[in-house]
């Protein structure tokens, strides 16, 4: 539902996570209401947060309190990353889509059955025939990451057409930002710049041409933030509005820094698609939001 009196109530459940904390610190910028959902308390507790929930999905489905008072429930948790799922398909299906499920049976009879899923606006789409990628692209992943990713929006589309339902599903690109995590798991920006920081050698397959799409995670926030106030919903991807090739990504991390980045070159990869750029035409058009970081003020930022 669209915004009224200002200020909404989200409950947002992986509020710990890299996505989630940005997106809890914007929301609460906008003077909205925060339930926190995770599976752990956050090391730092945000100004202005209301309620944290630190037993994940299972107790949100016990608290249906919360649900009945929430203007919308934002779905950003997700226990598995690309390379986990692609070992372990079955868990990536336990953990993240059974789990979705089960809150939207609780929300049928108890919420207020508005929802905002973060997506993939790589994994879903799977090699592009076209680029840039449309949210009207064929969907074909060729992971068990993107199929997860898209079986969640498949089952919000259900409930949508059978228990009326207000869903919307954010595409991102690749989001890079502060705090990001691990080096080397998730984030080519942030992991090139803390192994160029830290003297560490980084691995790239094939000669780096392939072309990649990247976001900043306040551009994600904002626009997960506008869909909700509007009242959007159905797909819309998330992008940074164009494409970077890893080599003139790593080009100019090097020349900001002035260091040299070390590289073990492996041949490339037959399950990495050379381009991937999202078009963002739809969060434009409908949504008027447009990206306001560009990839090098990003990296200014993370530098800083």
């Amino acid at each position: 539902m669209p915004m009224k009196g200002g200020w909404m109530h989200f409950v947002v459940t992986g509020a710990n996570g890299f996505i989630g904390r940005h997106f809890v610190r914007h929301a609460k910028a906008a003077g909205q209401k925060i339930t926190i959902v995770d599976i752990a308390a956050p090391q730092v507790v945000p100004d202005g947060v209301d309620t944290i929930l630190t037993g994940g999905i299972d107790e949100l489905c016990d608290r249906t309190d919360l649900l009945e008072s929430a203007d919308a429930v934002c779905h950003l948790a997700a226990a598995t990353i690309p390379a986990s799922s692609q070992a372990d398909p079955l868990r990536d299906v336990d953990l993240n889509i059974r789990p979705l499920v089960q809150l939207l049976e609780t929300m049928k009879d108890h919420g207020n059955k508005r929802i905002l899923f973060l997506s993939s606006g790589g994994a879903v789409y799977g090699v592009p025939q076209s680029v840039p990628i449309s949210e009207d692209h064929a969907t074909n992943p060729i992971s068990p990451y993107g199929v997860g990713k898209l079986a969640i929006e498949k089952f919000l589309h259900c409930y949508s057409v059978n228990h009326g339902f207000s869903t919307v599903s954010i595409r991102p690109a690749n989001p890079y930002g502060p705090e990001q995590g691990k080096i080397g798991q998730l984030g080519a920006v942030w992991t090139f710049i803390q192994m160029i920081r830290q003297e560490k050698t980084a691995t790239l397959f094939g000669d780096g041409g392939i072309v990649r799409d990247f976001v900043h995670v306040d551009d994600l926030s904002q626009l997960m933030i506008a869909s909700l106030k509007q009242g959007a919903e159905g797909v819309f991807n998330c992008g940074g509005g164009s494409g970077t090739t890893l080599k003139d990504l790593i080009a100019t991390i090097e020349d900001m820094t002035g260091k040299t980045l070390s590289i073990d070159r492996h041949p490339p990869r037959a399950f990495d698609p050379p381009a991937i750029v999202l078009d963002i035409s739809r969060a434009k058009q409908e949504l008027g939001w447009s990206p306001q970081v560009s990839l090098r003020e990003g990296i200014e930022r993370l530098l800083a």
